[in-house]
């Protein structure tokens, strides 16, 4: 069995990209392993268990307040405190008896999903001292707040998010050396955790994303839509939404005045949905698929200035054959720069790369494009590097 301790339990058209991403290594490796999701008794948790049938999950219940995702709040900024870190409800339940042990002691490997469930791996080394352990870090959270501070204009918030990423740094350091191994999605973050706690035993898989084969593409040019998709609640890619609506797209409205942009996500905040409503920007809300919008969009944007790790949005329109503006972080780890419309954080240089690509688009970049993206991060690809690293951790004892 593989013990696969997350943060999210995963199911079809969940609506975040860590959960598609957990979601696909489940299917690379069900034909290796009995999976088992051990995640934390939450209500986002208790609703997906009701949408996925498979693999089998178990919900863990936290010890004292909180530990069925009350008080999320202030479990929250605990979790910060404590260097992003599972919140204490689950950190205790790892120091008693409740925890799952009978059923990790018989996995033939147990996972971690997410740095904040990493925090987990030195308690169950101490407890299970010959478990083979493989941490999954979907991003390196140091550099999240690291990056939060470089853009926080108060200074007493700024400092606020220097402290936790010196918080995070330890605790990150600690957590990375119970393991056997550590998955991260791009080299840039194997260079971050090498910084973090050198030594570290890490394995780059790019992630599996994009279809089992190339859909067809149906852009109107009568009327070419500019997309952005991603999980709206996540400040990031809200506040990113936001900058390109007030910064870039009246540049491009006025210059293309036949072009629509469609932010399509779940969850989007009501500051976001007015300032849309204003300029005749349509938010669509959840989407059972993202798939349509791909497939009518002209150019996809990522106009993101903080988070960290690899972005599959941006990935996931490459793989699409769209055409893709993105600024820095947006192309983060992404180590094919040429393939991009442009990377850049000037609102008047990336409206100029949109408006550009709208009127004559560039059909050859973004085909190279989609085939190197399919060559590092198709299906394909990610099977066979995924399964490749858990049968070495299978066989390493």
């Amino acid at each position: 069995m593989l013990a696969s301790v997350t943060k999210y339990i995963p199911y079809p058209a969940i609506a975040h990209a860590g959960g598609q991403y957990v979601l696909a290594q489940d299917h690379a490796l069900a034909e290796d392993f009995a999976i088992h999701h051990f995640a934390p008794d939450t209500p986002v948790n208790r609703e997906a268990r009701g949408r996925s049938a498979q693999p089998p999950s178990t919900l863990l219940q936290g010890v004292g307040p909180g530990g069925r995702g009350g008080a999320k709040l202030l479990w929250d900024l605990e979790s910060a405190w404590q260097g992003s870190a599972v919140p204490w409800p689950w950190r205790r339940l790892f120091a008693t008896e409740r925890a799952p042990w009978p059923e990790l002691a018989a996995a033939e490997i147990i996972e971690f999903h997410w740095s904040e469930m990493i925090a987990l791996a030195p308690r169950v080394r101490a407890r299970l001292p010959k478990a083979r352990l493989v941490g999954v870090a979907h991003d390196v959270i140091t550099q999240r707040w690291e990056r939060a501070a470089s853009q926080a204009a108060n200074p007493l918030l700024r400092a606020g998010y220097r402290l936790a990423a010196r918080r995070s740094a330890r605790r990150e350091a600690a957590s990375f050396a119970a393991l056997d191994v550590l998955i991260v999605f791009s080299e840039k973050d194997a260079a971050l955790v090498e910084r973090l706690r050198p030594g570290t035993p890490v394995e780059v898989v790019h992630p599996g994303l994009g279809p089992e084969t190339t859909p067809e593409r149906s852009p109107d040019p009568s009327a070419p839509v500019v997309l952005f998709t991603g999980a709206l609640n996540r400040p990031d890619n809200h506040r990113g939404a936001q900058w390109f609506l007030d910064e870039v797209w009246p540049q491009v409205a006025a210059a293309v005045p036949e072009s629509r942009f469609v932010i399509a996500g779940a969850n989007p905040p009501e500051s976001l949905e007015r300032s849309a409503r204003a300029a005749g920007v349509e938010v669509t809300g959840f989407v059972d698929s993202l798939e349509p919008w791909y497939a009518g969009a002209s150019v996809f944007v990522a106009p993101l200035h903080t988070g960290a790790g690899v972005k599959f949005k941006t990935l996931d329109a490459m793989l699409r054959g769209v055409p893709v503006v993105a600024t820095p972080v947006g192309a983060e780890g992404i180590d094919a720069q040429d393939l991009f419309a442009a990377v850049t954080e000037d609102p008047a240089e990336f409206a100029r790369a949109v408006i550009a690509e709208l009127r004559a688009p560039d059909v050859q970049r973004t085909e190279r494009a989609r085939v190197w993206a399919d060559g590092v991060y198709g299906q394909d690809a990610f099977r066979r590097r995924v399964r490749g690293v858990y049968e070495a951790v299978r066989q390493a004892r």
